[in-house]
């Protein structure tokens, strides 16, 4: 099954009955989440934010998702969802069809993972290693990688990078050897079992971009995207959203900023450069 279809199925389940007597509800919203996880994962972590917008907008809400990084991309830039949680640098790029409404607080910092017992010390012992990655395409990946340019290391030349379908599978395939360092953030990392984790150590890098982006398409109209942006705030005052953001380490909301915007137009670059678009 699809991914995309998977999620959708999953997320439309709970409100597939309705009484004769009960009025048709209105058009479920699509809840687009970029695929930074496996898809059952995102699905329990977003569940409780899922519930409690249903509840404040009395809409339900279905989850989708994509197979990768580049279908959730034109996904997105196709309109095909209401609301979209998606990687800061993405966000940028929907500006034109979708409406900033939050950011997640926490600071995005790409991180190398490694094993302690590997004998990579430092960032330059990285030469001629073997580093993995969700996908060449998410916010780490370009900032890790950009990173290495400007130390004067090359792909290719000076390492090589292999792409796993999640931070996560990319973090495992460091724990049993497969690799030797992966490229990551710190949310994610608080999102892998604990007996994976135990595996690896941390080496930071100094990159640091805003946060994982929500966004609402402008077809929605300026009441119902108000309503949304409220809803997304009071999250954050509840039990649940409380422990959502302590058990994902976004640590709350922000607002997005032209700031955000503007420190994001070369990672905006380098993606469009790897999709072959014009800047």
């Amino acid at each position: 099954m699809h991914r995309r279809q998977m999620l959708g199925w999953l997320g439309a389940l709970p409100f597939s009955l309705w009484s004769s007597a009960e009025a048709a509800p209105a058009r479920p919203l699509r809840l687009g989440i970029m695929p930074f996880n496996s898809t059952l994962a995102l699905f329990k972590t977003h569940q409780p934010l899922r519930q409690h917008l249903q509840n404040e907008l009395g809409r339900s809400i279905e989850f989708y998702t994509a197979p990768d990084y580049f279908t959730f991309l034109n996904s997105s830039l196709a309109g095909e969802y209401d609301i979209l949680i998606t990687g800061p640098h993405f966000g940028v790029m929907c500006l034109e069809a979708y409406e900033a409404l939050v950011r997640y607080k926490a600071v995005l910092q790409p991180v190398f993972v490694v094993r302690p017992n590997a004998g990579i010390q430092s960032l330059n012992d990285l030469r001629g290693k073997r580093i993995g990655l969700s996908s060449r395409l998410s916010i780490s990946s370009i900032g890790g990688v950009k990173w290495l340019a400007d130390q004067g290391m090359q792909m290719g030349r000076d390492y090589q990078l292999f792409e796993r379908t999640t931070h996560g599978a990319a973090v495992a395939a460091v724990a049993v050897g497969e690799l030797d360092a992966a490229l990551t953030t710190h949310t994610p990392l608080r999102q892998v079992p604990e007996d994976v984790r135990a595996k690896v150590s941390i080496l930071p890098i100094e990159v640091r971009v805003p946060h994982l982006m929500t966004l609402a398409h402008k077809r929605l109209g300026k009441v119902d995207i108000k309503r949304i942006r409220e809803a997304l705030l009071k999250f954050g005052l509840t039990a649940e959203g409380l422990s959502f953001f302590k058990e994902t380490g976004y640590e709350g909301y922000a607002p997005i900023t032209a700031e955000d915007v503007q420190s994001l137009q070369p990672y905006v670059s380098l993606t469009r450069t790897l999709l072959g678009h014009p800047s």
